[in-house]
């Protein structure tokens, strides 16, 4: 089973330039826990629930571009990565959600949930409980 299969496809996005408090409305609009961050049509990061909460209001920085907060660089996969190399990729990057890339554009995203609800075998399942427990930020 390839992530294409499991992944959301309709992914909000946003620049640079927005303002944190906008994004993370928008956020809680959507119900989502991440948000990628786009320039000139190309993925230049990605502003997380987690990333708002610590590098911003933790420290005061609340009206603010989400550049200045966002990481940088996210983690990526393709389409057709397979599953099991999805739950790889995260264990090996300590990340619980993926952005979906087919060459520079993106086309969706995947979550750790999205990977345990999916309908994959038992020891992948295992694996994803063992990571689903490694990166629990709570």
């Amino acid at each position: 089973m390839n992530v294409s299969e499991v992944m959301s496809k309709r992914v909000v996005k946003v620049t640079g330039i927005a303002l944190l408090p906008e994004v993370a409305a928008k956020m809680g609009q959507e119900n989502i826990g991440v948000v990628p961050v786009e320039e000139e049509g190309r993925v230049v990061g990605l502003v997380t629930d987690r990333d708002i909460a610590i590098r911003a209001v933790a420290n005061r920085r609340i009206d603010v571009p989400v550049k200045e907060i966002m990481t940088r660089d996210p983690i990526t996969v393709t389409s057709t990565t397979t599953i099991a190399d999805a739950v790889r990729t995260m264990q090996k990057h300590n990340v619980r959600r993926l952005l979906v890339m087919d060459g520079n554009h993106l086309v969706g995203l995947v979550s750790l949930e999205d990977l345990i609800e999916s309908e994959a075998e038992e020891d992948l399942l295992d694996a994803l409980r063992k990571l689903h427990s490694q990166t629990r930020h709570g």
